[in-house]
């Protein structure tokens, strides 16, 4: 379930507006996930598995993750 939950997780972050050319606050991230009832576990497993295939990545700015390229175009698949 962490992929599908990860792909559910990027589909709305970008249509909340997330996009590879600014950051979001991991606080924005969480609330959106939460919106999506994506939550404990089952939304930490979602981050770590976009991360570990590079949908999403850490933002040279503390607290925030930038969406890649390449988990734009999962998104929006």
């Amino acid at each position: 379930m962490d992929r599908a939950d990860a792909i559910r997780l990027l589909r709305a972050l970008v249509a909340a507006g997330m996009n590879t050319r600014a950051p979001r606050a991991n606080a924005w991230i969480e609330k959106n996930a939460l919106e999506i009832e994506l939550e404990g576990h089952q939304f930490v497993s979602a981050l770590a598995y976009a991360g570990n295939e590079g949908w999403l990545a850490d933002a040279p700015r503390r607290g925030s993750t930038c969406l890649t390229r390449a988990g734009e175009v999962i998104a929006r698949r």
